[in-house]
């Protein structure tokens, strides 16, 4: 990784020391990791199928989302969500790695940048906003994309 500086606040440089220090590693060390991870997830290709859960449908490649067969235009930030949400689908995400990882990292605390997409996302994807089935609020935490299971006759069901 090339050599860059940077300069931070004195609550996030305490913020990296004492995470550095807690882990036995350097913050430089703490600052590559995650940089290294922010990096792979916008590089990462994802499979090369479709990424289905009920009737929603990502295809990565293509870049296309489609909702009962229908094609559902997203803005490319409203896709970079969707597609994060959805990648990890049933964990509960926490709104700064989410900024993080779909805005980068210098908006880890822009919290209505990530409610106001989400509610674009819930007008676009939802039968009924109000009452979200897929885009689910994890209060105080964050939000996640429901997870689907697959019963042994092979159905799938969605799973809170």
């Amino acid at each position: 990784m090339p050599s860059v500086t940077v300069a931070l606040s004195e609550s996030v440089d305490a913020v990296l020391k004492q995470t550095a220090a807690s882990h036995g590693r350097s913050v430089e060390s703490v600052v590559n990791t995650a940089l290294s991870q922010y990096l792979a997830w916008k590089d990462y290709s994802g499979p090369k199928s479709a990424i289905r859960i009920g009737n929603i449908e990502l295809d990565a490649v293509r870049r296309l989302v489609r909702k009962d067969s229908v094609l559902v235009r997203l803005t490319p930030t409203e896709f970079d969500l969707l597609h994060y949400l959805m990648l990890h689908a049933g964990l509960a995400m926490a709104h700064a790695r989410i900024l993080g990882a779909v805005w980068g990292l210098e908006y880890g605390g822009e919290l209505e940048y990530l409610r106001t997409y989400i509610r674009r996302l819930r007008i676009k994807l939802e039968d009924d906003p109000a009452e979200p089935k897929y885009l689910l609020t994890d209060a105080c935490y964050g939000y996640r994309f429901v997870d689907a299971t697959v019963d042994s006759k092979g159905g799938a069901h969605l799973k809170p």
